[in-house]
């Protein structure tokens, strides 16, 4: 069994290659192919966006390696008005998360923070 990973990066747009990376990295030590790597640097990357209009200091993911990936990005902010922004599912990114992953949730956690939620099947 493997543990989880926990990044936490300044928010702002060119730190999110960073995140980009490890979970690219993760993906290659499960062997997964280029093709499933890029998904994975894709959700992240698309999350990462729609957390970055949030104001915040930090994004962190927190992945869950395994047949069944878990990532958890959140930003440290807290979302004035609704999170997610109304109408998210009409954009581009929302089509990119749910057309990569097996399951997407936008989510608040118990202290306020905004984060996304992906699940994807990496067993093959």
């Amino acid at each position: 069994m493997s543990a989880d990973i926990t990044v936490t990066v300044p928010a702002r747009p060119g730190f999110v290659r960073l995140l980009r990376a490890v979970v690219a990295s993760i993906g290659a030590r499960f062997d997964l192919t280029y093709d499933r790597i890029d998904d994975l640097r894709m959700v992240v990357d698309e999350a990462s966006a729609q957390l970055l209009r949030v104001p915040s200091r930090t994004l962190t993911m927190k992945v869950a390696p395994g047949e069944r990936m878990v990532i958890l990005v959140q930003a440290d902010g807290s979302a004035d008005g609704e999170w997610p922004p109304p109408g998210v599912e009409d954009t581009l990114a929302w089509r990119v998360l749910s057309g990569l992953a097996d399951e997407v949730r936008f989510e608040r956690a118990d202290d306020g923070r905004p984060g996304v939620r992906i699940e994807m099947d990496t067993s093959g």
